[in-house]
């Protein structure tokens, strides 16, 4: 989570309100803060803030939602955080009904000119996307699409697309006339380093802090006059304000540091302070990761920075503004990046892949698939194998370029097993043919594609008949290609309920 927060209750209040983050202030001064963001929001409901493109389905850029819907309605015990809830909401749907007007990208401090194509409000299979989450493509998020007007200005070169960036700044027109956008250069060099602060500031802020700077940034440069940069200081921040849920934590001590003509200005990041480990804000990250200015505008009330902040396992997006000699930071969202997400499988395959299942020769046909798992025989295909509730019959499918393929089907005597030599992968679908007799079909694939599909029928241990890719082979030919198979093992899945799971 970005810049960790006091708990759940808080991660629940900043969906998409004002985020405070380490405000160390009395309540009131809290309050003072997010009267400043309400009166933000107010007075550009006619002139829509910036917002944030994040995310793809492999055509279009995704403006991501982070609530749902329908409105919320206040019920029982919900009192202490329903105005939060409400309000982000509220938000959401400025965005919502103004989304035909952001018809301006900034990339790279220029403009680029997009149209919104509607929204995504409905899966596959009729139900609502989750929100607040960044899914991989093939997984639809509760969002409003937008597109370039001219297709050629996707292409980044060198294999680059622009709907591939996360964070892209969108506009509108409104916006953009009341604002001087200023140009913005990056302090990283080619190893993605940066620079130290300004020494008379790092001691400037040592002394207020009464801290000892462990590290320090210089950012970026934005207009020709602001320098942004961030302060990280060792040990544990001992003037954090008292944590009521948790009164034994340890607070860490981060600033985001925004420098005018010698003037400082600050916002503090708290984080985990932990005498063992030392101090964190993000899980599986070493120390604080800077914010990153990715466009800015001289407003007619001063300052406005949108940021970006990513992280392992999120990405936060928000502005900054400057606004009565302060710093005041509102996050948008943190969504959880979602990046081992499964491929989905919808009612629609489900169904698709039965049809073909019936369609089969020598199947029987009053099987009913109740289950589905992904599977690996090789790591190149999706495999996908159905199977009924008893477990007894199932099939076996690949997936290519979006169409299905059987492979191969179990019954109650013919048992799946899998193996890997030589550089190929080996699907083994066997057992009694009856009698003294054994069936045994087999499949191997190399590099994505199926290259073997071997046949064979054992009686009394011996091959009796066998075939190699639709050609019969002799005995001694089928015998010479079964001791070169490797040995068979159990194939590992974890099948999910069709009705349940669809």
């Amino acid at each position: 989570m970005k810049k960790l927060m006091f708990m759940a209750i808080c991660v629940m209040a900043v969906m998409m309100g004002c985020k405070q983050k380490g405000q160390t202030a009395a309540a009131d001064g809290k309050d003072s803060v997010a009267a400043v963001i309400d009166s933000i929001i107010e007075e550009n409901d006619t002139t829509p803030l910036p917002m944030f493109l994040i995310g793809n389905d492999g055509q279009y850029m995704q403006m991501l939602y982070w609530s749902n819907i329908e409105e919320p309605q206040k019920s029982e015990g919900d009192d202490e955080y329903f105005d939060d809830w409400h309000r982000s909401w509220e938000y959401q749907e400025m965005f919502r009904r103004n989304a035909a007007q952001y018809t301006n990208l900034i990339r790279d401090n220029k403009i680029v000119k997009i149209k919104f194509i509607d929204e995504v409000l409905k899966d596959p299979d009729g139900k609502a996307p989750s929100t607040g989450e960044i899914h991989r493509q093939e997984i639809p998020s509760l969002c409003a699409r937008f597109d370039c007007v001219n297709s050629k200005d996707k292409n980044l070169g060198d294999g680059e697309s622009l709907i591939d960036r996360w964070g892209l700044v969108i506009c509108t027109d409104s916006y953009l006339n009341s604002r001087k956008m200023l140009h913005i250069k990056s302090c990283q060099n080619e190893d993605y380093n940066y620079p130290k602060l300004s020494g008379d500031v790092v001691s400037q802020l040592e002394k207020e802090y009464g801290m000892k700077a462990k590290t320090t940034a210089q950012t970026c440069i934005i207009g020709d006059r602001y320098t942004m940069g961030v302060v990280e200081f060792e040990g544990e921040y001992k003037n954090a304000p008292k944590d009521k849920y948790d009164a034994d934590r340890k607070f860490a001590l981060a600033l985001e540091v925004l420098i005018d003509s010698g003037k400082v200005f600050k916002i503090e990041e708290l984080g985990y302070y932990d005498e063992t480990y030392g101090s964190s804000w993000n899980a599986d990250a070493d120390g604080y990761i800077p914010n990153t200015v990715v466009a800015a505008f001289e407003g007619p009330k001063g300052l406005e920075l949108c940021y970006t902040h990513g992280a392992p396992e999120s990405f936060c997006v928000g502005m900054i503004y400057l606004r009565d000699g302060k710093l005041v930071e509102h996050q948008y969202e943190m969504y959880h990046a979602l990046v081992d997400e499964e491929i989905p499988v919808w009612k629609k395959d489900i169904a698709e892949m039965q049809k073909l299942f019936l369609a089969a020769e020598g199947v029987d046909r009053t099987v009913t698939f109740t289950k589905w798992a992904h599977c690996y025989i090789d790591y190149d295909n999706e495999w996908i194998w159905l199977r009924d509730k008893d477990e007894k019959n199932g099939a076996f499918f690949i997936r290519q370029d979006g169409k299905f393929k059987l492979i191969a089907v179990e019954t109650p005597k013919l048992k799946p097993s899998r193996g890997e030599k030589d550089g190929k992968q080996y699907l083994s679908i066997s057992g009694s043919a009856g009698g003294p007799s054994i069936y045994s079909e087999i499949f191997a694939f190399k590099n994505g594609q199926q290259v073997e599909h071997f046949t064979a029928l054992f009686v009394y241990g011996e091959i009796d008949e066998c075939g190699l890719n639709g050609k019969d082979l002799t005995k001694e030919e089928g015998k010479a290609y079964c001791d070169n198979l490797p040995k068979g093992e159990k194939i590992t899945a974890y099948f999910k309920d069709i009705e349940a799971e669809n």
